[in-house]
């Protein structure tokens, strides 16, 4: 991607002055494996949405939900490790040097992504723990508790997942 010389910013291998911030060798295969692990995520987090619609509807997959929610659970959790293990080097090298100064949008999207994210781990842990103790056949009122928090947590990591993808156009690691 060109950028004109007045927006140009420096890598980390162009002057050895520049200080150096933990993983960055590996922020590209970081960026790279948070995104795999954010795939998986909204796919989890979709299947897990259309069971919980059928619970709804009187259709009872349980060990299937139960599946889901805990795939939801690890994979939110490996998401957020692999983003945190790379935040370091996006944080200096693309946002400090860049998207603050160049792309102040996408910034402030990133800022407004990070926030959903920490509203959705909640969201993941309720699914995940009401999805091992109720019966949605019978447990009606905890069922639409359990509803509420599926139906958030997919539309929160369906949020993040395209606004991610959208900054990192902007300019990645």
């Amino acid at each position: 991607m060109y950028f004109p010389p007045h927006c140009q910013v420096p890598t980390q291998s162009e002057s050895p002055a520049m200080p150096q911030t933990i993983f960055a060798s590996y922020a590209k295969l970081l960026v790279l494996l948070h995104a795999a692990a954010a795939i998986v995520l909204v796919g989890s987090t979709t299947h897990n949405a259309l069971i919980t619609l059928g619970y709804l509807r009187g259709r009872y997959q349980v060990r299937l939900g139960r599946i889901y929610a805990e795939t939801v659970a690890v994979a939110y959790s490996v998401t957020c490790l692999l983003g945190s293990a790379a935040y370091p080097t996006y944080r200096y090298y693309v946002r400090g040097l860049y998207l603050d100064r160049y792309e102040i949008w996408a910034s402030n999207l990133f800022d407004i992504k990070e926030n959903f994210a920490s509203l959705g781990l909640p969201l993941v842990l309720a699914t995940w723990v009401l999805s091992r103790i109720m019966d949605p056949k019978t447990d009606r009122p905890l069922l639409m508790g359990y509803a509420t928090a599926v139906f958030l947590a997919t539309a929160v990591v369906w949020f993040n997942v395209i606004t991610g993808f959208l900054i990192t156009m902007a300019k990645g690691v």
